[in-house]
């Protein structure tokens, strides 16, 4: 890796947005809603004497894609002050056609990021259908707003197509080599990226192939090609440096001096998956793919060592500046990337990965946070180094300042949260192995000791960013941008678990962190966007909080991004600045409090394998 000049996501703005801007047209700065306007036929602000908008952020939350039959439909309110909402206000929701009209009354959930919240949950609508929802009390309307829709597979059938292969075969355009996708709000070709999509497309072919018609299969088959290449390209341009054979640069043109191993990692992953999915017509490519997989695995196993602090930001995991990283240990989501890679290179015959995959599990399982060490009152997450007693947050992705320039280093491309999922494949596929029952276990202290609890800490299920020493979980703060990846991840995982362990809060849990996504979250305000945005901008009412998706173009209101391709999803709710470590991860600092506008394919992949699995 060589040190970089101060080239930061922010700095590069100044430089592209123009021709960004310039590809996608006058809508960058005015893309909001389907609507005419916000407020046709709607009253978002709040109509009580008590309240004014410096009181506090007011909003009535709910889903802007929709919600699936048979899940229950969770409308929220957020106030700046309890008493502001009286004990028997209740939900309505009047039909626009022919529906049937429900009522039920809200319940206090409590505070939390410097809000109080009331949850209304429908749990008996069987019917699909489109109604307005009115918060009434002592026959006031005291929020009204249009728009909830239910029906079956609405989330799938308003998103699929547009947050998979359309989005993908317009961005390939702009990364000028001929392969891969521009990931981003401007024009960066990054492997982690790239890999995120593929493994989210294989996830289609894997988990609902038949559900496809033969046109989106080839549009699926294609763009897993386009992705796939351009990682080859990576592990091409890295040998023609002078890197050791396998290791793969971090991009073709900009960042391709820097050679990660968590970029190779991923892409092993990718690669391998594709020659296990692609059909026989692909026999040549498969081939190249199974070449440049096998060459990335051994260089992973035999040469390539953990990075250190090179590009680890030490301030959003809470620790000091002074703080001392091992340089002989892989983070905990390394190995679990690592066991992945491992278990499908063991399904290309590769001989010792499944040992390896053993192994692995062995090493994340001697990391887990026990009962008798709980953290806050949490257990069963994992500590970040063996050697460090901090817990590895959720997402560390990132470019680390420094002295002497940016760093694309440790916390690149570290999107996946307390991703076990190899462990599930293992216990799932080797039942009888002698780990077999601490495989188990370890996932069973992770869902009930730290997941279940860590997610009903706040009233939309979202998953922690992570638990943190004397200040326990903490969603928002401490991060490069919003993480939106993590929910469509987390999701993915739950639904794995509820499955395995049979626990039906699980799904509850995946569907609301893919609702967050979808618009059922904390509501885009003026204070918000003005702290986070780079181009997303729009007209909000003066403390009012707007339920917004954060899928481009999709939805009754929706927000972000920058590149504007239909699917694509936005960095999402923070609490500082887009691109900077500005906010330390502590609860007093912690909350909803900057909208990060962003577009970054990741999301949408993360999003694809949670959506697959609903």
């Amino acid at each position: 890796m060589n040190k970089k000049p101060s080239y930061s996501r922010r700095n590069f703005v100044k430089t592209s947005l123009v021709t960004s801007a310039g590809i996608v047209g006058a809508t960058t700065l005015s893309s909001y809603a389907t609507n005419e306007t916000i407020l046709k036929n709607e009253n978002p602000v709040f109509q009580e004497n008590n309240w004014q908008p410096d009181d506090g952020p007011a909003g009535l939350l709910f889903s802007q894609v929709g919600y699936e039959m048979g899940y229950p439909v969770r409308i929220i309110v957020r106030l700046p002050q309890k008493e502001m909402l009286p004990e028997n206000a209740s939900c309505v929701l009047n039909p626009s056609e022919h529906e049937n009209r429900y009522k039920t009354s809200f319940k206090y959930w409590g505070e939390i990021w410097k809000s109080h919240w009331w949850v209304a949950d429908f749990f008996d609508i069987r019917e699909p259908g489109n109604w307005h929802v009115e918060v009434d009390y002592d026959d006031k309307i005291m929020f009204r707003s249009n728009g909830l829709k239910v029906d079956e597979n609405i989330l799938w059938d308003s998103t699929i197509e547009w947050s998979s292969v359309d989005m993908l075969e317009r961005r390939r355009h702009f990364t000028g080599v001929g392969a891969g996708w521009q990931d981003a709000g401007t024009k960066w070709v990054e492997s982690p990226a790239q890999s995120a999509m593929i493994i989210a497309l294989e996830e289609l072919l894997d988990q609902k192939k038949n559900t496809f018609n033969i046109a989106m299969l080839e549009r699926i088959y294609t763009q897993i090609k386009v992705g796939c290449d351009y990682l080859v390209m990576t592990q091409n341009k890295a040998e023609e440096l002078g890197f050791p054979r396998g290791s793969m640069s971090h991009d073709v043109v900009g960042h391709e001096h820097d050679v990660l191993p968590n970029d190779a990692m991923k892409a092993v992953i990718a690669l391998a998956k594709a020659v296990q999915l692609l059909p026989a017509k692909y026999s040549e490519e498969k081939q190249n793919y199974k070449q440049s997989a096998e060459l990335a695995y051994h260089w992973l196993l035999n040469t390539a060592k953990p990075v250190g602090e090179y590009g680890y930001q030490k301030m959003q995991r809470g620790l000091n500046n002074n703080a001392k990283i091992p340089d002989d240990e892989w983070l905990t989501r390394d190995l679990v990337t690592l066991c992945s890679a491992a278990l499908e290179m063991n399904k290309l015959d590769v001989e010792g990965a499944k040992k390896d995959a053993f192994n692995f599990a062995q090493k994340i399982m001697k990391r887990q946070i026990q009962k008798s060490e709980a953290m806050e009152g949490f257990y069963g997450h994992f500590y970040e180094f063996e050697s460090m007693d901090h817990a590895e947050p959720s997402w560390v992705h990132g470019i680390v300042p420094s002295d002497n320039g940016t760093q694309f280093g440790a916390d690149i491309g570290q999107i996946y949260p307390n991703y076990l999922m190899p462990l599930i494949d293992l216990l799932r596929n080797n039942p009888k192995h002698k780990d077999a029952e601490k495989w188990r276990q370890t996932l069973f202290n992770f869902t009930y000791g730290y997941l279940i609890p860590g997610c009903e800490k706040n009233p939309f299920l979202l998953v922690p960013q992570g638990i943190f020493k004397d200040e326990g979980p903490i969603w928002f703060c401490g991060t490069f941008h919003g993480t939106n990846a993590i929910y469509g991840y987390t999701a993915a995982l739950a639904f794995e678990l509820a499955e395995l362990l049979n626990e039906p809060k699980l799904k509850n849990i995946a569907y609301g962190n893919l609702q967050w996504l979808a618009g059922l979250n904390a509501g885009i305000t003026r204070k918000n966007m003005k702290q986070g945005c780079v181009v997303f901008s729009t007209d909000i009412p003066d403390g009012v909080a707007l339920p917004a998706s954060m899928i481009c173009h999709i939805g009754e209101r929706w927000a972000g991004t920058w590149f504007q391709t239909r699917g694509v999803i936005c960095n999402g709710f923070s609490t500082g600045k887009q691109f900077v470590y500005d906010v330390a991860p502590k609860k007093e600092n912690d909350g909803p409090f900057s909208f990060t506008d962003e577009d970054w394919i990741p999301h949408s992949a993360a999003w694809l394998t949670g959506l697959v699995r609903l």
